[in-house]
């Protein structure tokens, strides 16, 4: 199987080694080179030593982006924080071509911004890391988003980068070799479990601080669920079934907030998230969370992070 890496300015060193090991560790199991892969990139990304850099500045090699005779069998974009940035006509068009040639094509971490603006997860479920999961929303508004670590849909595949890159590669291993195979390679990164597509992402670190708490963990799923058209606190308790005075003791002693801050913090903080990976105005950033104006946003944007939208959006 000819597997093609490419290598966004700033990816995810540690997606792409848990993809490619995964690999090599596959073909030294069964014996025999069962997967080829190759590491490329634009030609205008790598134009020092044709290398391209990491998002830990650490530099790999990559070859041209070329469509090729025959295509590869999978297609894999790897990248990082800043991808929503990036564009490539070179990129888009090398998907186009391979995916006409019957390719699978899909993305690695925050790849799936170009997969996505070629037109190639149209029709099809894809997911993204969880940091940039609002800004893939409000680009692709149109697309089957999911909060899964990875996502296969026929021909197409993506994944929440990190170590979700090992899972997707395992499956994909398990599917050819079987289930004996994708276990023994798992045994090799001591993991003891492939998790699979109904595997959510922990999409705030909330739920984990609420100490496995239901109430708490279910109220701030509403409270993200409802960021655009904010619940009243006496709503939310209500729709669980408790008290609002149940629900604030329960946020003061597991979250050290109120409802009220920490649904305020989750808005502010998700307007943040939008400023650094969207071109909306401030003005329609602030509507979709919730707040009544920019000068309003900015405001509490002010109070939490220190800074204006514009300042905030300018930072490297």
């Amino acid at each position: 199987m000819r597997i093609e890496f490419v290598l966004i300015p700033g990816f995810s060193l540690l997606a792409l080694s848990c993809a490619v090991d995964t690999l090599r560790a596959a073909n030294q199991v069964l014996g025999r080179t069962a997967y080829a892969w190759r590491l490329t990139a634009d030609v205008g990304d790598a134009p020092a030593g044709n290398s391209v850099p990491s998002s830990s500045l650490i530099r790999l090699p990559a070859a041209p982006l070329a469509n090729v005779n025959p295509a590869p069998d999978l297609m894999a974009v790897v990248g990082g924080e800043r991808s929503h940035d990036y564009n490539s006509t070179a990129l888009a068009g090398s998907l186009i071509h391979a995916a006409g040639r019957g390719a699978h094509i899909g993305s690695i971490s925050d790849g799936a911004f170009p997969v996505a603006a070629a037109g190639l997860f149209d029709g099809h479920r894809s997911t993204i890391h969880w940091k940039c999961l609002d800004a893939y929303r409000e680009r692709f508004p149109y697309l089957d988003i999911r909060t899964s670590i990875f996502e296969i849909d026929r021909n197409r595949f993506s994944c929440a980068g990190g170590t979700t890159s090992l899972d997707l590669m395992l499956t994909f291993v398990m599917e050819t070799h079987g289930t004996g195979t994708a276990s023994l390679v798992a045994e090799n990164y001591v993991h003891d479990q492939i998790r699979g597509t109904a595997q959510e992402q922990h999409v705030t670190a909330a739920i984990r601080m609420a100490g496995q708490n239901r109430h708490v963990a279910e109220a701030v799923l509403l409270m993200e669920r409802h960021l655009e058209d904010p619940l009243s606190v006496d709503r939310i308790a209500g729709a669980l079934g408790i008290s609002a005075r149940q629900l604030a003791r329960l946020f003061r002693s597991r979250l050290g907030r109120s409802p009220g801050q920490f649904y305020l913090d989750l808005r502010v903080d998700r307007a943040a998230s939008l400023l650094r990976q969207t071109s909306m105005s401030v003005s329609e950033i602030a509507v979709g969370c919730g707040f009544q104006s920019a000068s309003h946003l900015g405001r509490y944007l002010k109070r939490r992070h220190g800074t204006t939208p514009g300042q905030w959006r300018r930072r490297p």
